[in-house]
């Protein structure tokens, strides 16, 4: 089992890395920081507000990870490499846990390059940052996973990855202006995040209620997750 899910491991972080369309995709949360970065230089505003973080942060893992697993899963699906691997011995939790795996990783990149980017006040460091957004960034895998298993085909795909961008990362700016966008991102996977950029001094184990309902949000993904993959296998069984 360690082999086979070293080896789908590897297999996945070639095909993140060797596609020019998702080594592009997960490069592209980089390119837009710079660019911001040049635009507020340009009218001479500083970069070091968490608000700037508290967007690009969400945006770039929408964008970096969540894009690339929903084209992935949808592209397999479409050219049934989905049911080649379980015919060759490999297990749905190994085909799952093995994209997360990876994602994570360059999450990681994400999580500590961006603030690095934009000269920011928040450590890369600080355990209330790096864990807030780590919880957020495994939220956005699960959310993605569901809608690459459910994407039949790569435009399938595609349309469905809109919504996920566009609610990851454009509903915590809307909560700044928008009493009710606000409830919403309070009680959803980015809730520990959201706090911790609108109080830089947040801390994390003083707002267990936040921690509660982000490690709820991942427990009903991960069951989402779940109660797909069985459905799948019914239907591979049948065939």
């Amino acid at each position: 089992m360690i082999k086979r899910m070293s080896a789908l491991i590897w297999l996945r972080f070639k095909l993140f890395t060797v596609n020019k369309a998702i080594l592009f995709e997960i490069i592209s949360p980089f390119i837009f920081t710079y660019f911001y970065k040049y635009l507020y230089s340009l009218q001479n505003i500083s970069t070091q507000n968490s608000e700037l973080l508290g967007f690009l942060i969400p945006f770039s893992l929408s964008i970096g990870i969540g894009i690339p697993i929903i084209a992935i899963l949808s592209e397999e699906r479409e050219k049934n490499s989905f049911s080649a691997l379980m015919l060759s011995g490999v297990r749905y939790f190994e085909y799952l846990v093995s994209l997360i795996i990876v994602s994570l990783f360059f999450s990681l990149f994400i999580i500590t390059i961006i603030p690095l980017i934009l000269n920011s006040k928040v450590s890369i460091l600080n355990f209330n940052y790096f864990f807030s957004s780590i919880f957020m960034a495994i939220s956005v895998c699960l959310i993605s996973l569901i809608a690459g298993l459910l994407a039949k085909t790569q435009v399938m795909g595609q349309v469905i990855s809109l919504p996920v961008v566009f609610i990851t990362s454009f509903l915590p700016m809307l909560a700044t202006i928008n009493n009710t966008c606000k409830v919403i991102v309070n009680y959803s996977f980015m809730s520990l995040f959201y706090k911790y950029i609108q109080r830089p001094n947040f801390i994390l184990s003083n707002d267990l209620k936040s921690l509660a309902i982000v490690l709820l949000w991942i427990v009903l993904l991960i069951t989402i997750n779940y109660l797909i993959v069985q459905i799948y296998r019914k239907e591979f069984l049948k065939l």
